[in-house]
């Protein structure tokens, strides 16, 4: 099995990149994620590696960090979520943006991952987002810009299904979040503030 590469960045796609490596030329399949962490073609580059084998297939699929791979790994452990829909979900999203998500258990910020309808986006929550903690390197991703407790998720949630951006909703629950009010109370405080 091949866990990495590292060598001369031959080509890359949105999709894939070609590195030789001792006079070998191996495909990865790659996210959008990884493609834009890489060199310039002609560069070296090293590429953190899942093996995949299936019937008669052998393919690769490189990502650019070990913490993309782990993460790669648990999504792929959900139920119908296979190796396209994972990549797809590491290029839609950052992965700092992605794990908070899913740690924040934002149903609407991973329905925007192609391929990925309401249900599939709480079953990722549900599945992973106590999964998430114990993993080295994935424990604290994107938790600075998250909310640190359930009233302010919630609350974030609320304001953002109701069509608000997220970097326009955060300020106002982080100014509500001392005083706490009851979600109702606390939604119609919120709207109040954003219609200023």
């Amino acid at each position: 099995m091949i866990g990495r590469l590292r060598g001369l960045l031959i080509q890359k796609t949105t999709g894939s990149a070609l590195v030789e490596c001792g006079g070998v030329g191996y495909v990865c399949a790659i996210s959008l994620g990884t493609y834009g962490l890489l060199p310039e073609e002609g560069q070296e580059a090293v590429l953190h590696v899942e093996t995949l084998l299936r019937e008669n297939d052998l393919s690769l699929l490189g990502f650019a960090t070990r913490e993309e791979r782990q993460f790669y790994r648990l999504l792929v452990k959900v139920e119908g979520v296979g190796p396209k829909l994972a990549l797809a979900a590491l290029g839609a999203l950052p992965l700092a943006d992605l794990v908070q998500a899913v740690r924040g258990r934002d149903v609407k910020a991973l329905t925007r991952i192609p391929g990925v309808g309401k249900k599939t986006a709480e079953k990722l929550c549900f599945e992973l987002s106590e999964k998430l903690g114990g993993i080295v390197g994935l424990d604290g991703l994107g938790e600075a810009a998250g909310p640190k407790d359930a009233w302010e998720s919630d609350l974030l949630s609320a304001l953002t299904n109701l069509g608000f951006k997220d970097e326009v909703v955060r300020p106002v629950v982080k100014e509500l979040a001392a005083e706490k009010a009851p979600l109702p109370q606390a939604l119609r405080l919120a709207l109040k503030a954003l219609q200023r």
